[in-house]
């Protein structure tokens, strides 16, 4: 893969910061849960597991994506229909793994069936 290419694709990219292990990802989810709410930076830091001097940067790197709205001092959840979808995603996750958390699915792959085997 060509790196500039690369890098002007995903500078350029839609994505939304999906890792779950990452800064974005969780000061986004917290601001998610509480989309009528703002907060201050101290407040944010409280509530997830970033360090401070990475909270500010991050802040700033979602409101340059436009999915966190700022006023000063507040921080708070754009009203942006991906952060909606990407909610929507969690809470589903949320709930399989509620209902589904302690199946066993070793071994699905040896009985599992393709279904364009099946047509």
């Amino acid at each position: 893969m060509n790196f500039d290419e690369y890098k002007t694709h995903s500078d350029e990219s839609e994505a939304l910061p999906f890792d779950p292990n990452s800064n974005a990802f969780a000061v986004l989810s917290f601001l998610a849960e509480h989309p009528e709410l703002g907060f201050k930076p101290a407040e944010i830091n409280e509530h997830v597991d970033v360090a401070k001097g990475s909270l500010n940067p991050t802040l700033s790197r979602l409101e340059e994506r436009g999915l966190v709205e700022h006023e000063p001092p507040y921080w708070s959840a754009a009203a942006d229909d991906r952060l909606a979808a990407v909610t929507g995603t969690m809470y589903s996750m949320e709930a399989f793994e509620a209902h589904h958390g302690d199946d066993d699915f070793s071994g699905w792959h040896e009985s599992d069936v393709d279904p364009r085997d099946h047509r």
